[in-house]
């Protein structure tokens, strides 16, 4: 019996690994973003430490109220980050859905071909071992092969 052999095998692999550079880039983007969540609230962690140092009168409040400043700037600027990298995430997401959609159509064909020559070769077998039954038959003297009659 022959084996089974998937034409796209090919571009099944390339499409699997398509998929797998999807996902890395996927996840760069997830710890990208996850990195700008702590920064953030490390900043919100100062900003709320600075506003309560703010509140005294004198040289440490005043130097308080200026870092509050900073770090507003500071916060802000990893907001813009924060955004661009929000916006990498989705565009990622997207192409890994992509990618993985199209890996699994075609390994859905793969599959759909490979119950195909299954069922072919199934009754390919069936066909064989229905001929060596009547081959058997005729040989031990029972029925003709082709039914006819032989006067």
């Amino acid at each position: 019996m022959r084996r089974f052999r998937f034409r796209l095998t090919p571009l099944l692999r390339l499409r699997a690994q398509l998929e797998r550079n999807a996902r890395r880039d996927l996840a760069a983007a997830v710890t990208e973003v996850q990195a700008y969540d702590q920064r953030l609230a490390a900043a919100a962690q100062g900003l709320r430490d600075c506003a309560e140092q703010g509140r005294d009168h004198g040289a440490k409040g005043s130097l308080a109220r200026s870092l509050e400043v900073g770090l507003r700037r500071h916060q802000w600027r990893l907001q813009q980050g924060q955004q661009q990298a929000q916006q990498k995430l989705d565009a990622a997401r997207a192409e890994f859905v992509v990618k993985t959609r199209e890996r699994r159509t075609l390994q859905n064909l793969r599959d759909r071909r490979r119950e195909e020559w299954r069922v072919d070769a199934q009754r390919a077998e069936q066909q064989e071992l229905d001929e060596l039954a009547s081959l058997g038959r005729q040989a031990r003297g029972g029925t003709p092969v082709h039914g006819g009659n032989e006067a």
